[in-house]
Parts: C-alpha cells; sequence; structure tokens
C-alpha cells in the first residue's frame, strides 16, 4: 500500500512538472517565433549595404538561394534595368532578401546603422528602393527604446516604455499583416535604430519585461505615448478612430515638472499663410488666428483664421499642427497672441497626448512607482499580460 502510494505521488510530480513545462513554453519561445518588419528606407535611388560574417541572398519569389558568401566588402545597391544590383553582382529581380549570421552595415543618404536579422532590398521603375528590416520583436524593442527614453532614466521608466513600445508594434503587426511591412523607423511609427541603437541598461529594461503588452477585453491595445501632455492626456478619438476606455485621457500631475512641459514659438504671418497655401487653403494675408473651440483635455479642436481681406477658414488644430510641423508646434495645447504681422504660440506639452506621458513615467519612476503602477496610470483599465507566439 505505501509502495504503491509512493509511485503514485512520483508519477503526480512527474505530470506538474511536464504541466509547467507546457504552460510556460510559449514564453520562452516569444522571442524566436515573431518577427516585425520595419521600412528602415523608401524611395531611396540608391544604399551602400557592408556585411560581417556569412550572409545569403534569397530570390523572395521563390525561396531560391542566390548567393552564399562570408562577408561583403562596402557594395552600392540601386535599382536599375528593372533589376538589383548589389555591386558588381545584378539579380533581374524586384525583390530579394539577405539573411545574416551577424549584420549589415546599411548607408543612407551618409547616414551609417548597423541592422540585425534579414534585409529585404524591393525595386519598383517609379518608387526606386525599399528597405525592409526582418527581426524577432524583443531585439526590434531593443533597437527602439534608446530612441524613446533616455539609456540614463529610471529602470522603471525604461520598462513601462519597452512594455509600451511592444504592445504598439504588436498591435502594428496585427493592422498591416497584409501589408509589405509592419512599422516605418520614424516618427511616424516609433523611431528604430537597430543594433547601433542598442544600449545595456535600454536592453535590461527589455529583458525584464521579456513578451509583456497591454490588453484590453483580451484585445492587444495600440498603445500610444508620447512626450509630455501638457497636464492631460488626450482622448484618442480626438485624433484617430478609437473609442477605447484606456486612451480616454487623464488629468496627469506627473508632467509638470519636465523640461518639455511649458514652450513658446514665434511665427511670422506670411510664413504660416505660404505653408497653408501649400496645402490649397488659398488664403490672404493674416489678421488675426482665434481659437474657437477647446475640447476636455483642453487642445485645441478648431481654429479661426481671418485674412486681412476679410474672410475666414475654420481649419482643425491636428490639421493646422500637421501642416506647420509637429516639432514647430509641440502639441495643441496652446494659446495665440497675436503683435501685427507676428504671433506667438504660448503652449504646454509636447506631442499628441493620447496614451503614456514618457516624462510624466520618468516622474513616477522618480517617486519610486513600478513600471505597472506607471502603465495602468496612463492606461487604466488594462491588464499586463506576457504573451505567446500564438497570441490573438
Amino acid at each position: 500500500m505505501e509502495s504503491s502510494l509512493k509511485y503514485r505521488c512520483i508519477f503526480l510530480l512527474i505530470l506538474l512538472s511536464l504541466f509547467s513545462f507546457l504552460i510556460f513554453l510559449p514564453q520562452t519561445v516569444f522571442s524566436e517565433e515573431l518577427n516585425i518588419r520595419i521600412a528602415v528606407a523608401k524611395k531611396i535611388d540608391n544604399c551602400v549595404i557592408a556585411i560581417r560574417g556569412g550572409y545569403q541572398i534569397i530570390d523572395l519569389s521563390n525561396g531560391k538561394v542566390l548567393e552564399d558568401a562570408r562577408k561583403l566588402d562596402p557594395a552600392r545597391v540601386v535599382f536599375r534595368n528593372n533589376g538589383i544590383h548589389i555591386g558588381k553582382r545584378f539579380y533581374q529581380l524586384k525583390r530579394v532578401r539577405i539573411d545574416l549570421q551577424k549584420d549589415v552595415a546599411l548607408f543612407v543618404n551618409n547616414v551609417k546603422k548597423r541592422y540585425r536579422g534579414s534585409i529585404d532590398i524591393i525595386g519598383d521603375p517609379k518608387d526606386g528602393l525599399t528597405i525592409i528590416n526582418s527581426l524577432d520583436l524583443e531585439t526590434y524593442i531593443k533597437g527602439v527604446l534608446y530612441h524613446e527614453v533616455s539609456h540614463k532614466w529610471p529602470l522603471e521608466a525604461m520598462q513601462a516604455q519597452a512594455v509600451a513600445t511592444r504592445t504598439y508594434a504588436l498591435y502594428q503587426m496585427k493592422k498591416n499583416a497584409k501589408m509589405s511591412f509592419d512599422v516605418t523607423s520614424d516618427i511616424y511609427s516609433q523611431v528604430y535604430g537597430g543594433r547601433s541603437a542598442e544600449r545595456y541598461r535600454t536592453n535590461l529594461a527589455v529583458e525584464r519585461t521579456n513578451g509583456e503588452v497591454l490588453s484590453f477585453n483580451g484585445e492587444v491595445l495600440p498603445a500610444y505615448f508620447h512626450s509630455n501632455s501638457g497636464g492631460h492626456t488626450e482622448d484618442v478619438s480626438e485624433l484617430w478612430e478609437h473609442d477605447l476606455p484606456p486612451l480616454k485621457g487623464v488629468k496627469d500631475e506627473f508632467a509638470q515638472s519636465a523640461p518639455s512641459y511649458q514652450w513658446k514659438k514665434n511665427f511670422k504671418s506670411s510664413d504660416i499663410q505660404n505653408k497653408l497655401n501649400q496645402h490649397g487653403f488659398n488664403l490672404g494675408l493674416i489678421k488675426e488666428i482665434r481659437v474657437v473651440e477647446r475640447n476636455k483635455s483642453g487642445r485645441i479642436r478648431n481654429l479661426e483664421i481671418l485674412t486681412r481681406d476679410g474672410k475666414s477658414k475654420i481649419i482643425s488644430g491636428k490639421k493646422f499642427r500637421e501642416i506647420i510641423g509637429p516639432n514647430e508646434i509641440r502639441s495643441n495645447m496652446y494659446d495665440v497672441v497675436m503683435k501685427g504681422y507676428y504671433f506667438d504660440l504660448i503652449g504646454k506639452g509636447w506631442g499628441h497626448g493620447v496614451g503614456m506621458c514618457q516624462w510624466g513615467a520618468y516622474t513616477m519612476s522618480q517617486q519610486r512607482y513600478n513600471y505597472e503602477e506607471i502603465l495602468k496610470y496612463y492606461y487604466p483599465g488594462v491588464e499586463i499580460v506576457k504573451v505567446g507566439y500564438d497570441y490573438e
């Protein structure tokens, strides 16, 4: 009887061990199974690549290996004669892939960056070259984080950014699955610098949050973020076609101590007139710019532009900022002070204002909030889940 009970206990322990392994297996293969595609260069005439270590050049139409070599010295890439030239090599193809053992150095407009994973070179007679870097999601996050937050910031702030970055990337991957790439490498997605942007502390933040994303009602959240909220984050429905409770906007007391909280910018009215007319507004000399409507966060919903010939035009704050430039007008939370043929914008915040305020996260981390508390403050109602490659 005792012997039978002993063997049953051993058998039960074996089953529990196997069950535990099966539960955690998807988490361990997360970074190996989920690849993201980043357009690191679009519509360029040429670039230069150099490869360290072994590589293969593959015909994307059929998977055939065209080249198998150990090293590539700097070689210019162009699309000519309906084919791709890589140095002295010519491939009568519009799409090839370079699989890398180590990494590739890519020179675009004399700017050098290194990338891991693989590189797709796509040629088009009208648009020239598009270069797409494909690699696992976790390594991609390491190439983003240094450009989004300082690697000298508290680790909890960096971990909050790592989760938001991963979540936003996964959302874009699901959204753009049928497109040729998931994200770009600039401010219109997330700034990505490849291997060149990896640092020890930002990498550590990625590794400590491996696979963690934000979920709401079982779906991955479009986890937008920005530099400084100006004291209140924005309702996502003001900018994009979402209506999600975690992105409705919250009062943000943590942004106020940041260096980017307040700003002032002087403009020449004729310069603004020219920019607006380049986008089809057909305005005369600007006499006055008035704020006619603000939303609940205090950001400008609509402006009225009065001209010296007595005409007026209503333009949304969002459109006005897009035309003048998001670095010229840091946010849509500002007042207009007219000064004859010039005017000042006096504002608060930096960025679109939706989701997590990065400087607010920094302040919260200094006040000993952990990264989970930071994320749940800026995205109320979310769950932080650790996902596998089969996440839906």
